[in-house]
């Protein structure tokens, strides 16, 4: 039994990776990244820290990164306003071959609870390689804890007619992992991974 494990073992390993390159992606060439919340929808708030700040600074990484790479991108706020969901999906409607990232950091009764997720909208087959590719990255120079990617029926992905997804960037009830969302570079390194993810994404679509 031992012995045909140890010849399957080869095939399995080789089935997953085969399945990792049959990923699909997709070329975009603008990015509309949302930094959630604003004005007077502050978001989770918890140790000092607001979320609607944090979105917006992250935001701001994120899109010199891209920019470096020479991908367009629209914020749907560049100030602490409040915008409604639909104006912020209807943001992404403007432009082909667009994809929209939407970004937000968590919150939990449960203050123990931590780390990252990626979220889809629930049949979007794009969405979901997106998520996938974004939250293969999350966590990779950075010890957290990888909850994953999932279907959620989240309004702002639902009206976005383009492949969306919206990254939980960290607990902020989370003492431990609050105090490294208020550091600059927490959020440079969660930025850059978030584009990592974008840019492998675009290139399995090539």
């Amino acid at each position: 039994m031992r012995r045909s494990l140890l010849i399957l073992l080869p095939l399995i390993l080789s089935g997953s990776l085969a399945a990792d390159r049959a990923l699909g992606g997709e070329v975009f060439n603008k990015v509309v990244i949302d930094p959630g919340h604003g004005g007077k929808d502050p978001g989770s708030v918890a140790f000092g820290l607001v979320e609607k700040h944090l979105t917006l600074d992250i935001a701001k990484r994120i899109e010199k990164l891209l920019i470096g790479k020479g991908i367009q991108v629209e914020l749907t706020r560049r100030e602490d306003v409040f915008i409604e969901l639909a104006d912020r999906a209807a943001v992404a409607a403007n432009s082909p071959d667009t994809i929209l990232l939407s970004l937000h950091f968590n919150a939990h009764a449960d203050r123990s609870i931590s780390g990252t997720e990626t979220l889809y909208w629930p049949g979007s087959e794009s969405g979901r390689e997106l998520a996938s590719y974004v939250q293969s990255e999350l966590g990779r120079r950075l010890v957290t804890r990888n909850r994953g990617f999932r279907p959620e029926r989240l309004k702002v992905l639902e009206l976005a007619p383009v492949t969306g997804v919206l990254v939980e960037c960290g607990f902020l009830t989370n003492r431990w992992e609050s105090q490294r969302c208020g550091a600059e570079w927490f959020r440079q390194i969660v930025a850059e991974e978030i584009v990592q993810g974008l840019l492998r994404y675009r290139e399995a679509g090539e």
